[in-house]
């Protein structure tokens, strides 16, 4: 028996679908439990459980007292160990609410081959899909740039090959661009210190990701 990883688990009985919308395929849907934070599009941020999930779409419990979304609306899900997820609201219900994900073809193809192989057994399989780790920094000054042209020192909390956390009292607004060090990225989130951001492009090492928050000489 291949042994699963906490939160990791198949559904039982005949296997589960979900038929994308794009290209009408049918892809195979996996029973998880896993916990998501999941941002709204009025800023406010809702723990939440995913439930099922697949190439094209997943389901997410809230509990009760969470305001549901309205159809359509626009919700990005950050998944424990799968990473950060986008997509619009197809379904809402009393139970929570299913995501229509949204990704490039090319990511779409590779979400499904992977979930297909853990489908198959293959434990690790989900582990594949995220390999931009966040590595903490314990102090990493730079400077911000919004587009307007206004800077502002910060600190970098923490960071991955694709984004990292900010700490500033600026609050750019969502999907803005801005300069982090010789970084260019967009807004994706607020926390309570701050922001986070993309990077535009991924970076190759996360040594090579630092050395564009040393200041500039």
């Amino acid at each position: 028996m291949t042994d699963r990883q906490p939160g990791l688990e198949m559904a039982e009985g005949q296997p589960h679908s979900f038929v994308a919308t794009d290209e009408r395929r049918t892809y195979t849907r996996v029973a998880v439990n896993l916990s998501a934070r999941c941002l709204m599009p009025d800023g406010g941020e809702y723990e939440g459980r995913v439930r099922d999930i697949s190439a094209s779409g997943c389901f997410i419990e809230l509990d009760a007292f969470c305001t549901r979304p309205e159809m359509r609306e626009r919700i990005i899900a950050y998944i424990d160990r799968l990473g950060r997820f986008e997509g619009d609201v197809v379904r809402s219900t009393q139970d929570g609410f299913a995501l229509e994900l949204s990704m490039t073809p090319a990511k779409r193809d590779r979400f499904a081959a992977t979930l297909e192989k853990f489908a198959q057994g293959d434990a690790a399989a989900l582990e594949e899909i995220r390999r931009h780790r966040r590595v903490e920094i314990e102090d990493k000054p730079t400077q911000l740039k919004l587009a307007s042209g206004q800077t502002a020192h910060c600190r970098i909390i923490d960071m991955s090959l694709s984004g990292a956390s900010v700490e500033t009292h600026l609050r750019p607004v969502l999907g803005a661009f801005v300069e982090l060090g010789r970084m260019q990225a967009k807004v994706v989130r607020y926390h309570e210190n701050g922001f986070a951001v993309e990077f535009s492009e991924v970076g190759t090492t996360p040594k090579a990701v630092l050395r564009h928050f040393d200041p500039i000489q």
